[in-house]
């Protein structure tokens, strides 16, 4: 058995190995077989090939093996333990206020450890790992497979790339949400949609609009199975921007971008607009009366870009509107769709937000909206009513082609309660073996109150030993029947 300090310094390492979408997570998972290497595990390497363009290509799935590690493709065999490896840090690294602005500088205390991944999965793939370590050298009847996955925010695309490959074919499978150890075999479902805009309708040139500014509005990115801790900044943006057009002022859009990191809200949404020379003065003081106690201006920067150019082309006005009806009609869509509360979940509702939009070209919008599912909600019906929401705006603006695709679609699980313990929200892959024909349990450290994706995410040191404790108790029962 090994020394729980040593635990933690292979922590704070896999804490500080970027493994976002930017990154890929190839690094990190070098280091991990690295590691499982020199503890006397026999492991595999498996690249995972995309086409996304927003996905870094060096993307890959980590496989360690106790016991055997021929796979039997015919036969199930053994048990599976699956982490995602990637994290999703947030548009605004500020906010990491415990590690100075750097998510992937860990800092540790005598009562846990604060980092991008400290409840996201990386740690209890360690605790795992830690867990199976005094598996290796003894005789086991059935093998045990401790898996890290990458891409976990573009659709699980590394758990479906495992399933597919049959790299393992095991006969039940443990996947991973902050449960705080406590096992549930229900779990949500999440779904994509992206809607491209494209106007006929012609851009205005910046004449008599020649004063321009840049307002940008900052939320708090938090994973959707903790909504009420979140803050929205598109909605933040749009709320004083409405306000500023209630009072009478009168403005042009030159860009508009919102973030999020996948399965959270927005955290980040910016706006250029230009203004008239004689409404500027007035619009400052607007600004200032608005955003300008301590309250407020932690939500938002306002940068003064000074005279427009005479060739700067506009959003048609029209092209926002559209915008704005489409988060209105996902919001009646979000709302209808739960009718009737699950109460066997912490949040017992859907949860879902306009996500991303992006400006790809004059007069053309790339809209993103994410939805986090309860289970037992049929996939084919709620992509039909939202398609149905779009076709109504789509009506409602004859001079926009308007285009939507299922960017993804994660099923959930339904299966029978095993505790009265109400199950978390956050999303796992747990659907996706389940419609594969695998048994499947969630369980993990941490909880979904620790913020995971949010800022300063964190865990505590007893928490991660006592999982590594239930882990091997776990393993060493699976490994013997």
């Amino acid at each position: 058995m090994l020394s729980f300090d040593k635990f933690k310094e292979h922590a704070k390492r896999i804490l500080s190995i970027p493994s976002h979408a930017e990154s890929g997570n190839e690094e990190l998972v070098r280091y991990l077989q690295a590691m499982m290497h020199d503890y006397g595990m026999k492991t595999a390497f498996q690249s995972v090939s995309h086409s996304l363009e927003s996905l870094s290509k060096r993307q890959a799935n980590l496989i360690g093996f106790v016991s055997d590690p021929l796979v039997d493709r015919s036969t199930r065999r053994g048990h599976l333990f699956v982490n995602p490896l990637d994290v999703s840090t947030g548009n605004l690294p500020h906010l990491w206020t415990a590690t100075q602005g750097n998510p992937q500088a860990p800092i540790v205390n005598e009562h846990g450890i604060v980092g991008a991944g400290a409840v996201q999965g990386k740690l209890d793939f360690l605790c795992r790992f830690f867990a199976a370590i005094d598996l290796v050298d003894k005789r086991t009847k059935n093998p045990i497979y401790i898996v890290g996955t990458c891409a976990s925010h573009s659709g699980m695309m590394g758990s479906r790339f495992l399933i597919e490959s049959l790299a393992v074919n095991p006969k039940t499978v443990h996947t991973f949400a902050p449960t705080g150890m406590k096992t549930q075999v229900r779990a949500t479902g999440q779904v994509s949609y992206v809607v491209d805009l494209d106007s006929s309708i012609r851009d205005r040139d910046s004449r008599g609009y020649n004063r321009s500014l840049t307002l940008t509005a900052y939320g708090l990115g938090v994973d959707f199975s903790t909504p009420k801790n979140a803050i929205n900044a598109f909605e933040l943006l749009m709320d004083l921007l409405l306000q500023a057009t209630e009072n009478g002022f009168d403005f042009q859009w030159s860009a508009i971008e919102v973030k999020n990191a996948s399965g959270t809200n927005p955290d980040l949404a910016s706006a250029k607009i230009a203004l008239t020379s004689f409404q500027f003065e007035d619009f400052k003081q607007f600004l200032r009366e608005k955003i300008g106690d301590e309250d407020q201006a932690r939500f938002f920067r306002v940068d003064f870009a000074g005279i427009t150019e005479v060739s700067t082309r506009f959003i048609p006005s029209e092209l926002i509107e559209v915008v704005l009806e489409l988060d209105h009609e996902w919001k009646l869509f979000v709302s209808s769709l739960n009718q009737n509360p699950d109460n066997n979940f912490i949040w017992p509702e859907s949860v879902g937000s306009l996500a991303r939009i992006q400006n790809t070209a004059s007069g053309k919008m790339r809209v993103a909206f994410e939805l986090r599912t309860l289970p037992g909600l049929d996939p084919s019906k709620i992509d039909k009513a939202w398609r149905d929401s779009v076709k109504r705006v789509s009506e409602k603006y004859s001079a926009f082609h308007f285009s939507i695709q299922r960017e993804y679609s994660l099923p959930g699980l339904d299966g029978a309660s095993v505790s009265d313990e109400r199950c978390t929200n956050y999303l796992s892959d747990a659907g996706l073996f389940h419609r594969s024909g695998f048994p499947v349990s969630i369980h993990g450290c941490g909880l979904v109150e620790n913020l995971p994706k949010g800022p300063n995410e964190a865990v505590r040191w007893s928490d991660l030993e006592g999982a590594i404790a239930i882990y091997r108790d776990l393993m060493l029962r699976l490994s013997q029947n």
